[in-house]
């Protein structure tokens, strides 16, 4: 019995390997509908973030005035230091909100999206973060989403794990693919086993993303030789 690709070619298994496939096509467009649900989702969440929560902190902000305005000018710097903190959290807050959804991934695309998320990483972590390469032009909305959220996730992981001191994050658009790569200069893992808890799971979900859209992940890793996760996924 011959093989072909994923597929056993051979007496009685036509159908068989039509039926595989089209099974697979079928779990990878529920897939592709969970993920758009997901990132819906996540953009109310960060709107509610952005909006609601600001509010709250204006508000007592406010509260926080009045009450200076009955207290002695000596008693008042106390105030004042609690109103910088509010100020902090409310930038916070905006940062996170645009990370978690950043509108810049829908107003200018993919590469200005990763140097925001870059940009938050270096002011919460020092951790050095560039990103390099272009995309010429903008791509299709759920591939710069699905790559979005691949660096996001794999940055995550290198500022837990990793103990890097630098990532490197680099886009490449060729005549069939756009490839995305994030490497770092940390410890890296065995790549014979598999990344185990949170860090599995969010690279097993990742990988799930890309292959939805026909993609490929690649993890190349050696202790102590940091770790390089690569994607690619393909464009008309």
């Amino acid at each position: 019995m011959a093989r072909l690709g994923l597929v056993e070619v051979g007496p009685g298994m036509g159908v068989v390997g039509v039926e595989r496939r089209a099974e697979r096509r079928r779990s990878e467009e529920a897939l592709r509908r969970m993920n758009q649900t997901l990132e819906e989702e996540t953009k109310r969440l960060a709107h509610e973030v952005h909006d609601e929560a600001g509010q709250l902190i204006a508000t007592a902000q406010l509260a926080l005035a009045d009450v200076a305005l009955e207290m002695p000018a000596s008693s008042r710097e106390g105030v004042a230091k609690v109103s910088r903190v509010l100020d902090e959290v409310a930038d916070q807050l905006r940062r996170l909100a645009h990370e978690l959804r950043p509108t810049v991934l829908d107003d200018l695309g993919l590469l200005s999206a990763l140097e925001f998320l870059s940009q938050g990483v270096i002011k919460r972590t020092g951790l050095d973060v560039r990103v390099e390469g272009s995309t010429a032009g903008r791509l299709d909305p759920i591939i710069e989403t699905t790559l979005y959220r691949v660096v996001q996730e794999a940055v995550l992981n290198v500022v837990k794990h990793a103990r890097a001191r630098s990532v490197i994050i680099r886009v490449e658009h060729g005549p069939t693919h756009i490839r995305c790569s994030i490497r770092d200069d940390g410890v890296g893992f065995d790549a014979g086993g598999q990344p185990k808890g949170p860090r599995g799971l969010g690279l097993l979900g990742i990988g799930h993303r890309v292959e939805t859209l026909g993609g490929r992940l690649e993890i190349r890793t050696r202790p102590g030789q940091g770790t390089t996760l690569v994607v690619g996924i393909p464009v008309s």
